[in-house]
């Protein structure tokens, strides 16, 4: 079997460990990242955006849960699977709370490992399924195309630049959540690591693309952020 063309990025402050499972983790998903402590960890997530992580609780610099947390504060859809050597049942709860793939006990069972792997993969293919081929209708005249990323008013293009792409893409991938400042941010600037954060860029990009569409189709979320809003 071919590895699942994902990326994973492993973090886990003992090396010899991470050697261990890394053979068996590189059969199951293409392309590995590693980091050994949370600072360097939450680093490479920046980087390279993985749809998947997998990380240790106990790790110098910034613990697993807390990097988690931080994480989850701006990335909803990362997998994650966290590994411990302790039952500790108030960091349990903890981990209950950032929607974990698995919770894993250490010493890993490679099957164990495994089985939570493939779920975490299944979770991510169903999800991609359902973004297939949905056609958003913004109202009588212009339709959003989310698989081919085409905006349309009566079946002809209308031109976007790739930050109106970008966001159309976003907010349209779950119209049911309200996008913080900071997630669009982060998803329009993730391949623009030097560019410094700013909110009123966001909501002149909005202002922008609302022209080009109905503007209520996208809500402003007083204090939150962005909602998308289609017609159906």
């Amino acid at each position: 079997m071919n590895p699942y063309p994902l990326t994973l990025l492993y973090i886990e402050d003992d090396e010899d460990i991470q050697a261990i499972y890394l053979d068996g983790i590189q059969t199951l998903i293409k392309t590995i990242h590693c980091a050994k402590d949370g600072e360097e960890g939450y680093q490479r997530y920046l980087e390279t955006k993985p749809d998947i992580i997998l990380l240790d609780i106990n790790m110098p610099k910034l613990d697993g849960l807390s990097l988690a947390k931080k994480i989850r504060e701006i990335d909803k859809e990362v997998k994650m699977i966290i590994t411990t050597s302790h039952a500790q049942q108030d960091k349990l709860l903890q981990a209950i709370e950032l929607y974990l793939v698995k919770y894993i006990l250490k010493p890993i069972d490679p099957q164990i490992l495994k089985d939570a792997l493939l779920k975490a993969v299944s979770e991510i293919e169903e999800h991609r399924s359902q973004l297939k081929n949905r056609i958003f209708l913004l109202d009588a005249e212009v339709l959003w195309n989310t698989k081919e990323e085409q905006l349309t008013k009566n079946n002809v293009e209308i031109k976007l630049t790739k930050n109106e792409r970008r966001l159309l893409s976003l907010l349209s991938s779950d119209k049911s959540r309200v996008f913080s400042f900071f997630e669009i941010f982060d998803h329009l600037s993730y391949d623009d690591f030097d560019k410094e954060y700013d909110a009123n860029q966001i909501r002149a990009l909005v202002k922008l693309i609302r022209k080009k569409i109905p503007k209520e189709s996208i809500i402003n979320v007083y204090g939150e952020g962005y909602r998308f809003n289609p017609l159906k």
